[in-house]
């Protein structure tokens, strides 16, 4: 399987066979360094166009930021940022829930590169099950949707019929009890 978090930036990690991935130098499952836009936004990483530049929270505001620049329709979200509000990923989320066209064309942008980024890995991988945790999947369906429906577009059919995309159950117990499995199983193996 295949967890990606979506916070501030984007984490991630590959389980195989009941093991995480580390990779030769601890990098494997850093998947918020997935490029998705070629010569995009700057990442801290120094690479351009990594996912975590566009579907983390901070990623989502740059994104919205953007856009509303070049929008020229209503949109409340629009106004927010004409007039120099603080706007955050959630209260983009609330307006795309709410009807704001901004805010919707900007969650399908996100949710393009996201469920781009995740068909790449389902190509590479074909995990039975990829969950999406952190504070940005409080979106939900709203995030879920668009991004399954460009998953299956970007995925060959073997992978796009045996992957399942879902939102993570755990909440913010997930780190605790990694801890505990790892202590647990570092415990049965001595």
């Amino acid at each position: 399987m295949i967890f990606v978090t979506l916070g501030t930036g984007v984490g991630g990690g590959v389980i195989a066979g009941g093991r995480l991935l580390h990779g030769v130098n601890g990098g494997a499952g850093e998947l918020g360094h997935i490029t998705v836009q070629p010569n995009g936004y700057l990442c801290t990483c120094g690479k351009r166009g990594c996912l975590e530049q566009y579907s983390s929270a901070t990623g989502i505001v740059h994104v919205a930021k953007d856009m509303a620049a070049e929008f020229t329709g209503k949109s409340r979200l629009k106004e927010l940022f004409d007039n120099h509000e603080d706007v955050t990923s959630k209260m983009v989320v609330y307006l795309a829930d709410n009807g704001d066209i901004l805010a919707n064309r900007i969650i399908d942008r996100v949710s393009f590169y996201l469920g781009l980024a995740l068909a790449n890995c389902a190509n590479t991988l074909n995990p039975a099950n990829i969950i999406i945790g952190g504070g940005v999947s409080a979106a939900g369906n709203t995030l879920l949707g668009p991004t399954t429906r460009y998953f299956q577009e970007n995925t060959f059919p073997a992978v796009r019929d045996s992957t399942r995309i879902k939102l993570a159950q755990l909440g913010n117990d997930a780190g605790a009890i990694g801890a505990a499995s790892l202590a647990l199983r570092f415990d049965s193996a001595h």
